[in-house]
C-alpha cells in the first residue's frame, strides 16, 4: 500500500524531472503562429470497425482529407479511457486510449500518418477533474486518511446539507455526499466528475508527468479542458446575491490561476515547441492577456466565449446581432497587446452549427453564407480553429424530440426545467434544437450513402438526413463548393501575412446602417474591416443579408484587386462603391488612404 510518504516523493521526483520534450528550434516565430488548426470530435469523425462509434483507425484512414484541406493541426477532443458520464471528459486513465476509440497502436497509427503529412497533434487534457472511476479518486474516497484523500476537494456538510450552496454547472448542487466517509466531494460538472485539488502539489506533479508522457509520444501541444475552474476559492462560502443574479460559476478565473498556469509552464513547458491553449470560460479581455502574455509564462492562447455566449443561455436561445460580432472581432484582435497571441473560432463540439446560427435561413442562400462565415474566419488575426464538418456546411440536425438527444447536458435540462413543470416541454424543446451540443456531434458526413460514409453500423448519434446533398464527395473537386472555398481561403491566408498577423481596422457603415431583421432571430447587414502590416493590406467586406447591398469605400482607399469571393465575378469598385449580392463576401487587395 502507498504511504503519504511515497506520494510526496513521487510528487517531489516529478516537479525536479526534466520536461523530456522536443527543445524548441529557435524559429522567429512558432509553428503555432502559421498554423490553422482543425478539430476532431473522435466519436463522429470516421468509424473504422463498423460499430457505429469513430475511432483512430478511421482517423488515420481519414488523414489525408486534412492534409489536402490544407490544415497545419488538429486538436483531438476527449479520447482517453473513460466511462462516458460525459462523452470522455470524465477521464478515467489518462495513459490509455478510450477502448471505443481503439488501442493505443491505434493512435499511434495515426499519429505517424498526420505526421508524416506534416499535420501536428494536440490532445484534450482534462485536467480540473477526473472520473468518479479513476484510480486516484477511488482510492481518495477510501477513507479520510487516505494518501490520495487530497487529491480531491473533500468538505464536511453543514447543517445536515451541502457545504455551500454552489451548483454544477449542468444544474443541481455543486457537492455529493460520500456516505462511506461522511463527507462532501466537489464536482463543478455532473457528480461522476469530482475535481481535482491543485493546491495539492503532488496532484500537479502527476498531471504534469502526463504531459511528459503523452510529449514523449510526439504530440505538439495539449487544449487544456474548463481550465478557468481550476482555482477554486479560498474560503468556501455560499454565493453573495450578486454573484447568484449574475449566474457566474462559483470558480471562475481564481486568484492562483495564473500562478498554476506558470507553474505547469516552468516543469513542463519551458524551451520547448509544445502549444498550450486554454478553454477560458468566463474569461474576459483582461484575463485572457494575463493568461497568455508571452513574458509571464503561461498558456500560449485560449479560446474565448464572449462571441459564442452572446445569444446562448443555457438551454435557451437568443438572438444575436452583427454590432456584437464585430465589437467582440475588433476586440479579439489584441492589437493593444504584442504580447497576446488571439485564437479564432466560430464551432466547436460544444456549440451548434455557425451556418445555422449566423447564416441564412433561406435554403438558396445557405452555402455562400457558409463560405463568408469561411471567409470571416480565415482573415482574422490569430490561430483559427475549423471545427470537423464546418468545411463543408454541415447544419443543425432537426431535432424534436429528448430522445433524440445524447448530450448529458440537453437531458438534466429535460429534468430541471420541463419534468419539473417550470416550463413547457415545446418551448425547451424549440430553443433546445438551436443551441444543444449535440447539433456539432452528428456524424461527419462523408458522402450520401446510408450512414453518410460514416459508418457500416448503426452510427451512436443519428446522422443529419441533409447528408445526401452536404457531403464531402459531393464537394470534391466542385469549383464553388463550401469545400473547395475553404481550401483557397487557407491558401490565400498563407499567401497574404495580412491576413493572419495584420492589424485590424473596422470600417463598416456607421452605426445600424443596412442591417436586416431574417427569420430565426438573426439580424445582419454589412461588415467591413481592413488587415494591414508592412507586406500590404486587404480589405473583407461581408454582406450578412439576404439582400443586396452597397458598400462605399473608405476615403482614399483604392480597391486595386479581387483576392477571393465566394460567388463568381465579385464587384469591382465603380466610383469608390462596391455592390454586394445577398451573402456576399469578398477581400481585395487595396491601397489604405
Amino acid at each position: 500500500m502507498i504511504s503519504r510518504r511515497d506520494v510526496a516523493k513521487l510528487g517531489a521526483s516529478l516537479l525536479l524531472a526534466p520536461a523530456g520534450v522536443r527543445a524548441a528550434r529557435g524559429a522567429a516565430v512558432p509553428w503555432w503562429k502559421r498554423a490553422v488548426a482543425y478539430e476532431i470530435y473522435p466519436r463522429s469523425f470516421q468509424d473504422g470497425n463498423g460499430d457505429g462509434i469513430g475511432d483512430f483507425r478511421g482517423m488515420a484512414a481519414r488523414v489525408d482529407h486534412l492534409a489536402d484541406l490544407g490544415v497545419d493541426a488538429v486538436w483531438v477532443a476527449a479520447c482517453f479511457d473513460s466511462p462516458n458520464a460525459d462523452n470522455g471528459y470524465d477521464v478515467r486513465d489518462y495513459r490509455r486510449i478510450m477502448p471505443d476509440f481503439g488501442t493505443m497502436a491505434d493512435f499511434d497509427l495515426f499519429l505517424s500518418r498526420a505526421r508524416a503529412r506534416g499535420i501536428h497533434v494536440i490532445l484534450d487534457m482534462v485536467f480540473n477533474h477526473t472520473s468518479d472511476e479513476h484510480e486516484w479518486f477511488v482510492r481518495s474516497r477510501q477513507s479520510r486518511d487516505d494518501p490520495y484523500r487530497d487529491f480531491y476537494i473533500w468538505r464536511d456538510g453543514r447543517d445536515g446539507g451541502p457545504p455551500t450552496d454552489w451548483q454544477a454547472a449542468f444544474g443541481g448542487p455543486a457537492w455529493q455526499f460520500d456516505a462511506r466517509t461522511g463527507q462532501y466531494y466537489l464536482h463543478t460538472f455532473v457528480a461522476k466528475q469530482p475535481d481535482l485539488n491543485w493546491e495539492n502539489p503532488q496532484v500537479r506533479a502527476a498531471l504534469y508527468d502526463i504531459l511528459r508522457f503523452w510529449a514523449a509520444k510526439g504530440v505538439s501541444g495539449f487544449r487544456f479542458d474548463a481550465i478557468t475552474s481550476l482555482a477554486k476559492p479560498s474560503a468556501m462560502r455560499d454565493l453573495t446575491p450578486a454573484q447568484r443574479a449574475g449566474s457566474g460559476a462559483f470558480a471562475e478565473i481564481g486568484p492562483r490561476l495564473e500562478g498554476y498556469l506558470h507553474d505547469m509552464y516552468t516543469h513542463v513547458f519551458a524551451g520547448t515547441d509544445l502549444y498550450t491553449v486554454g478553454e477560458a470560460w468566463g474569461a474576459p479581455h483582461a484575463a485572457i492577456a494575463a493568461m497568455t502574455d508571452d513574458r509571464r509564462g503561461g498558456l500560449n492562447s485560449a479560446f474565448r466565449f464572449d462571441l459564442q455566449l452572446q445569444d446562448i443561455r443555457g438551454w435557451r436561445k437568443t438572438p444575436w446581432r452583427l454590432e456584437a460580432m464585430r465589437a467582440f472581432n475588433a476586440d479579439n484582435a489584441f492589437d493593444d497587446d504584442p504580447h497576446v497571441w488571439p485564437l479564432v473560432y466560430l464551432e466547436d463540439h460544444d456549440f451548434p452549427r455557425a451556418v445555422s446560427r449566423y447564416g441564412s435561413a433561406r435554403p438558396e442562400f445557405r452555402e455562400r453564407s457558409a463560405m463568408l462565415l469561411a471567409t470571416m474566419l480565415l482573415s482574422l488575426k490569430g490561430t483559427p480553429f475549423i471545427y470537423q464538418g464546418q468545411e463543408i456546411g454541415m447544419a443543425n440536425y432537426p431535432f424534436t424530440a429528448i430522445d433524440q438527444y445524447r448530450d448529458v447536458a440537453a437531458h438534466q435540462g429535460w429534468r430541471d426545467e420541463v419534468l419539473s413543470g417550470r416550463v413547457p416541454a415545446a418551448t425547451y424543446l424549440a430553443n433546445l434544437a438551436q443551441s444543444s451540443r449535440d447539433n456539432a456531434r452528428t456524424p461527419m458526413q462523408w458522402d450520401g450513402s446510408a450512414h453518410a460514409g460514416f459508418t457500416t453500423g448503426v452510427p451512436w448519434l443519428a446522422v443529419n438526413p441533409d447528408h445526401v446533398r452536404v457531403n464531402v464527395a459531393a464537394q470534391q473537386g466542385v469549383a464553388g463548393s463550401v469545400l473547395s472555398f475553404y481550401r483557397r481561403m487557407i491558401a490565400l491566408r498563407r499567401a497574404r501575412s495580412c491576413l493572419a498577423t495584420g492589424r485590424y481596422q473596422d470600417v463598416s457603415p456607421e452605426g445600424r446602417q443596412g442591417d436586416v431583421d431574417r427569420p430565426g432571430g438573426r439580424t445582419g447587414g454589412l461588415y467591413a474591416y481592413l488587415r494591414r502590416d508592412e507586406a500590404g493590406a486587404a480589405l473583407v467586406v461581408l454582406n450578412f443579408s439576404d439582400a443586396a447591398a452597397r458598400y462605399a469605400l473608405p476615403d482614399g482607399m483604392a480597391a486595386e484587386r479581387v483576392l477571393i469571393g465566394n460567388l463568381p465575378h465579385p464587384a469591382a469598385a465603380v466610383g469608390g462603391v462596391l455592390v454586394l449580392r445577398p451573402w456576399e463576401s469578398v477581400i481585395y487587395a487595396v491601397r489604405p488612404g
